[in-house]
């Protein structure tokens, strides 16, 4: 038997031992339920307004009135808040005038209204995105389009309560209440200032012979110090029910004092039956996304468009499909716009024959040349429609060559750039024609190491299951070993949103939630498992940053050098052997890094 033969017989058992390529879906409720697990940022408004012509106001005096809306910029509108009377001759600063959460996959809308004795006289409209990066001037005109005042809006971020893992035991259970074989499961409830229960946690079952609890997570706003916590200690044995249960402080947890266990039935609630233990108390520290974006994190955003098709296409399908992309590109361009400063977007196409030799492609430029970047969403647009009057549809794509290409280009900008970097975000418009399955697996697996985040979205209603699996399978994703290591994946289908929803802006709306939904926490996740903090840098990255400082500061003394007159010659030679040690750190980084992510990538190159 040759080793060919040998080879081909283990590969056969191996893949019959293997589990399933993709795990199942997910139970809808189950997926809802982690949508908003990770902290709030509440915004502090801010304002700062000046009249500039007051003679358009008679009274001498103006209130400002502050309308929201979540729908769009036309309304309708909400009242949050107003101000008191205010003097046309006095410029005011107006801090915490109001105070929003914010909500990044959900447009913002602030309309200010300036009136003088409850009579309309100018107005404007903002988003808060607008002004969560960024301080932004906003002026009020007339309905003649005279200008009347002008503000400046400006935000600050509420300082979060951060969560604390506590670890909870029991002890000295009296045995009238739980026999010795019982399995004994806690409950635990935050009690609000009107003594109303919420449960925020539900523990495994254990042996009443060692009652000590899984650690568990309590979020800031939920912890000891932010009020009462109750335990409850239940058996799983209906007979005997609740075992006891007990009032938990900051001020308990703190001492580290056993915390007595009473039940009502026995000696009147008021001796003891038992009693508690913290065992572990440890606050987290978490940031959220505005933190790094405040620090200087960027987003870089791109769109990948696949022309695949399974069959030939009709006049009207293919309308519809050019449709279906132009709505998820201006709705999500639309959405991410105050956040993408330069207002580019990379633009890739796949699964398609491109110009002018008509070869099969799966990652090419939209614009059909060796510019990826196109300008605003219009310029995508104008890209995308050119583009497919020009390529012939394959019948399958391969998903897996452009989600390694943008995760290598995001890995290499986070190993490249001190301190913080950018964080891309990879839209892919999808009839769902996958030829690579395994392949896209592996490659969704490696983006899980980068700082990136991947949203497939399905266009049409039939074929879509695989992608569906694979946008929400989060760090279930395994192949051959390797895991998933974080959730960095998303699925939303455009169609069937568009279906569901009554008008555009209903659609739009429901649709950017979707998309959009995950990002913000997927980010956070990425810079804390590498250990980058808002103000601080990660490890590497900071040890780069010094070099860079110590590199300018020899720079800076050089110029020092000039200043005080070192002749030309001496200047020319430091800076020769400047730029030659410069050259030879750069390229033992470059093949550090190459070798890195050849190490990282050793299964790009297979077929199966």
């Amino acid at each position: 038997m040759n080793m060919v033969r040998i080879r081909h017989i283990m590969e056969m058992r191996r893949a019959c031992k293997a589990p399933p390529l993709l795990p199942p879906k997910l139970r809808k409720e189950a997926s809802e339920s982690s949508d908003r697990r990770y902290p709030k940022d509440i915004l502090d408004v801010n304002c700062r307004i000046q009249i500039l012509n007051p003679e358009r106001i008679p009274s001498g005096f103006y209130n400002l009135q502050l309308y929201e809306s979540q729908d769009s910029a036309d309304g309708p509108w909400k009242l949050i808040t107003e101000t008191d009377k205010l003097d046309v001759a006095e410029c005011y600063d107006l801090e915490d005038i109001f105070a929003i959460e914010f909500c990044f996959e959900r447009p913002q809308f602030i309309r200010i209204e300036l009136c003088e004795d409850n009579i309309f006289k100018a107005a404007d409209v903002f988003s808060i995105a607008q002004v969560t990066l960024n301080p932004a001037n906003i002026q009020l005109s007339d309905q003649s389009k005279y200008l009347i005042g002008e503000i400046e809006i400006w935000t600050q971020i509420r300082e979060k309560p951060q969560p604390v893992v506590m670890q909870i035991e029991a002890r000295n259970i009296n045995n009238k209440f739980a026999s010795s074989n019982s399995n004994l499961y806690l409950e635990v409830y935050r009690l609000d200032e009107m003594l109303q229960k919420r449960v925020i946690h539900k523990s495994e079952s254990v042996k009443q012979s060692r009652l000590i609890w899984k650690s568990f997570t309590i979020q800031g706003e939920d912890s000891p110090d932010s009020g009462q916590l109750e335990i409850c200690c239940f058996s799983e044995d209906e007979r005997e029910g609740c075992i006891g249960q007990a009032i938990i402080t900051s001020d308990a947890i703190k001492t580290g004092e056993p915390i007595p266990m009473f039940h009502e039935s026995y000696r009147m609630g008021r001796k003891p039956c038992g009693e508690f233990r913290v065992v572990k108390n440890q606050q987290l520290k978490i940031f959220s996304f505005l933190d790094y974006l405040r620090c200087g994190t960027s987003l870089r955003f791109a769109f990948a468009i696949d022309f695949s098709v399974r069959e030939q296409l009709s006049r009207e399908e293919q309308i519809q499909f050019a449709n279906d992309v132009d709505f998820a590109v201006r709705c999500v361009g639309d959405a991410v716009e105050p956040f993408n400063s330069a207002n580019a977007f990379l633009s890739y196409g796949f699964g398609a024959k491109i110009p002018p030799q008509y070869r099969e492609s799966n990652n090419f430029c939209l614009s059909l040349d060796v510019e990826a970047s196109c300008q605003g969403v219009g310029g995508v647009i104008g890209s995308f429609m050119q583009c497919y009057q020009r390529v012939q549809p394959s019948q399958s794509a391969k998903f897996s060559q452009i989600i390694y290409h943008l995760a290598r280009n995001a890995q290499t900008s986070f190993n490249r750039v001190a301190s913080y970097g950018s964080y891309f975000v990879l839209f892919v418009i999808t009839r769902g024609s996958v030829e690579d399955l395994k392949e896209t697996v592996q490659a969704a697996i490696f983006s899980s190491k980068s700082p990136i985040s991947i949203v497939f979205i399905g266009v049409g209603c039939d074929g879509l299951d695989e992608i569906e699996r694979i946008g929400n399978a989060g760090k279930r994703l395994e192949y051959q070993g390797r895991k998933s290591e974080r959730d960095n994946l998303q699925f939303v289908n455009a169609t069937k949103t568009r279906l569901e929803s009554d008008n555009y802006n209903e659609m739009s709306t429901n649709f950017i939630e979707k998309a959009l939904g995950q990002i913000t926490w997927q980010m956070s996740t990425f810079f804390m498992q590498n250990h980058v903090t808002p103000g601080g840098g990660s490890e590497d990255n900071g040890s780069t940053g010094s070099r860079r400082m110590s590199s300018m500061s020899r720079e800076s003394s050089s110029v020092e050098q000039l200043n005080l007159g070192s002749s030309y010659d001496d200047i020319r030679l430091n800076s020769r052997l400047a730029q030659r040690s410069s050259e030879t750190e750069q390229k033992n980084r470059r093949r550090h890094l190459t070798s890195e992510m050849r190490a990282m990538t050793i299964d790009d190159s297979r077929h199966f």
